[in-house]
């Protein structure tokens, strides 16, 4: 007798194959099958319980992660359920990986259930020939060059990138959901955040609340005031208007070319774009590059998205020491002194 779980599966593999929005080439189509045959497999080491519905079968606790060795993810990871002779038990690779985690995410997707944690960006196993995250140590490094103060004009940009800096590595979140949020998005003291989240196999973008730590909120007490002053010296409506809430907002007068092609000075005080937080930080990275040539944990990344990326691999790391999901935090300080602007930036909880 078939368990009610792969019953469930097979049906969603029809759906999904029927589905114009998912199948869209044959090669997904192949994806779609590939993942729900190794999941049939992987059906014969799972409890009884959990082959109850979809419901059971994806579970965290059962579905699981690559990282984790006793669930079904991690089982595959380690190749026992490949079909070739004399390949069971050989590591997959992270190609491999994604690309069945893709297929049970379509799969997924097709069932009409809520999208898996392991979706959010960064989350998959992470391909070798692809940007490398931004280490523990590269963390904290950059976080002290952007710690010490710098000329007064150049002051706000610091604050700015450090603030950026510190939410990126708490929440793991892309650029682009950190530049959407609004200084409403921030809760009392700073001690939370709800951002903007773009999760594979979603039409629509989800918003998810963030716990921060000490070091991001201490950031962000710094930038607010900054941010509050630009706001109201160069836009009339002032920061307390409804349309002025950008948390992140551009320092300096800008050229926008709309599309009639009549170019106009734009203001500082509007929120900034991910490609200009991502040029401002990819400067200031090069150039502390230099300052710290042959230094320990120098050169750091000059792209946002691998602060991004290491956020999210630290926070995992940190989910499996505790025996729970992600961790919501960053990783803790390291020793060294401390700025005298900014003493309370470098602990964390």
């Amino acid at each position: 007798m078939t368990a009610p779980a792969l019953h469930q599966l097979r049906a969603a593999l029809e759906r999904a194959l029927a589905d114009p929005a998912i199948a869209t080439s044959r090669s997904r189509e192949e994806r779609l099958r590939k993942a729900a045959a190794v999941l049939e497999r992987a059906a014969a080491d799972v409890p009884p319980q959990a082959l109850g519905g979809l419901e059971e079968l994806f579970a965290d606790a059962v579905l699981g992660h690559p990282g984790r060795p006793d669930t079904v993810l991690g089982r595959i990871a380690a190749g026992l359920y490949r079909t070739r002779a004399g390949q069971v038990g050989r590591q997959l690779t992270p190609a491999s990986q994604r690309d069945i985690m893709d297929g049970i995410a379509d799969l997924n997707r097709a069932a009409g259930r809520p999208a898996f944690g392991w979706q959010a960006r960064g989350m998959r196993p992470w391909s070798k020939h692809t940007k490398e995250p931004l280490d523990f140590t590269g963390h904290i490094v950059l976080r002290r060059a952007l710690s010490t103060p710098v000329e007064p004009r150049r002051e706000p940009y610091r604050l700015r990138l450090l603030a950026a800096l510190e939410v990126l590595w708490a929440t793991a979140v892309p650029r682009e959901g950190l530049v959407a949020a609004d200084v409403t998005d921030l809760s009392a003291q700073e001690s939370r955040i709800r951002l903007t989240v773009n999760l594979p196999g979603r039409t629509a973008a989800t918003r998810q609340d963030f716990a921060l730590p000490r070091s991001a909120r201490t950031a962000l007490r710094l930038w607010l005031p900054v941010r509050r002053e630009v706001v109201a010296r160069h836009l009339d409506a002032g920061p307390d208007h409804p349309a002025n809430q950008a948390l992140f907002v551009t320092l300096r007068h800008t050229v926008a070319e709309p599309a009639s092609g009549a170019a106009r000075m734009v203001p500082p005080g509007i929120r900034i774009t991910g490609n200009g937080l991502e040029t401002d930080y990819s400067k200031w990275a090069r150039g502390l590059n230099g300052d710290h040539a042959g230094q320990k944990g120098w050169p750091v990344p000059t792209d946002l998205y691998t602060i991004s990326r290491g956020g999210a691999v630290r926070r995992e790391a940190q989910g499996r020491s505790q025996g729970r999901g992600p961790s919501r935090h960053g990783g803790s300080a390291g020793a060294g002194p401390r700025p005298v602007a900014v003493e309370d930036v470098l602990p964390e909880q």
